[in-house]
């Protein structure tokens, strides 16, 4: 049985008195390209409508095999067998343990100063400055974090920072803009993304709208890249209609030493980039001596 709206889609197969169903949340999803990529099945894609890009389901070709929630880098779709998570192939070897997102060391971010039974003022090393005994004068934490990233990964607390890894992109801007060495990131990929200016219209903004990690903007003119931090999620090829965007992985960081025919297949079309006319062409991409500058080329490397 499937059910679906504009928000989620559930497809659920019960056998005699088990139970077995595929979740995707729509609000989650980002509209990148990998579970389409990775589907066996061709069951799961993304399409343009008139509301932009959209996932779908063809729950006749479905077989529930979980390479879709394996992929998926927000948890925009999961499995469930018997309302518990459904995790059969990676428990069993048959996919690699993806690594995780984000590592935040909070003793490594700098701590406010202890409150003072006896002194209503007091100089604070921090800001430099005489400040009142209360602690909303002097923050525990710089707060990078939350202010930079651009998935708001990271929310306040009173201990300090505290990410949602299920949010994370691995984009590494709150690696790059924290001063305090706290944090760490795990790309998934390596590769690069090659955006044609020549190609796009004067008043599209598709790709820059569909971003999720916010490194696409316009400058004099012409879409660049205008952060290292690409997460490769593929979003932007996806909702692109002139061809001008290209996103190519090179690697999937992920440990293989005990492959199978799965994972290599799943290696395999996650790192072929397709040119307009279907054919594997990774070698389009290469660009040698192409400046970052322009806007022509990016990379993304560990």
């Amino acid at each position: 049985m499937k059910r679906e709206d504009a928000h989620r889609i559930e497809y659920t197969v019960r056998f005699y008195h088990v139970t077995l169903s595929l979740k995707i949340d729509r609000q989650r999803c980002i509209r990148c390209d990998l579970c389409t990529l990775a589907c066996p099945r061709e069951a799961v894609r993304i399409d343009a409508d008139e509301h932009g890009l959209q996932i779908y389901l063809d729950h006749h070709r479905c077989l529930l095999c979980e390479v879709c929630a394996y992929v998926c880098p927000v948890s925009a779709v999961s499995l469930h067998y018997e309302n518990q998570d459904k995790e059969l192939l990676r428990r069993s070897g048959g996919l690699p343990s993806i690594p995780d997102k984000v590592c935040v060391r909070v003793e490594r971010c700098p701590h406010r100063c202890e409150l003072l039974e006896h002194q209503e003022n007091h100089w604070c090393r921090q800001q430099r400055r005489i400040v009142e005994n209360r602690e909303a004068e002097c923050p525990k934490y710089c707060f990078r974090c939350v202010q930079n990233c651009p998935r708001s990964v990271y929310q306040e607390t009173p201990e300090g920072t505290s990410p949602d890894a299920t949010l994370c992109l691995r984009c590494e801007q709150c690696q790059e803009r924290c001063p305090h060495g706290s944090i760490q990131v795990q790309p998934l990929f390596r590769g690069s993304v090659v955006l044609d200016a020549d190609r796009c219209p004067e008043d599209c903004t598709r790709c820059i709208d569909v971003c999720p990690v916010r490194v696409i903007q316009r400058h004099q003119g012409r879409v660049q890249l205008i952060r290292d931090t690409c997460a490769l999620c593929g979003a932007c090829a996806n909702v692109c209609h002139r061809d001008a965007v290209r996103v190519v992985r090179d690697a999937v960081l992920v440990s293989d030493e005990n492959t199978c025919p799965l994972w290599d297949r799943l290696r395999t079309v996650l790192t072929s980039a397709l040119n307009p006319d279907g054919d594997v062409a990774k070698s389009e991409f290469g660009l040698v001596g192409a400046s970052p500058s322009d806007g022509s080329l990016r990379s993304n490397s560990p």
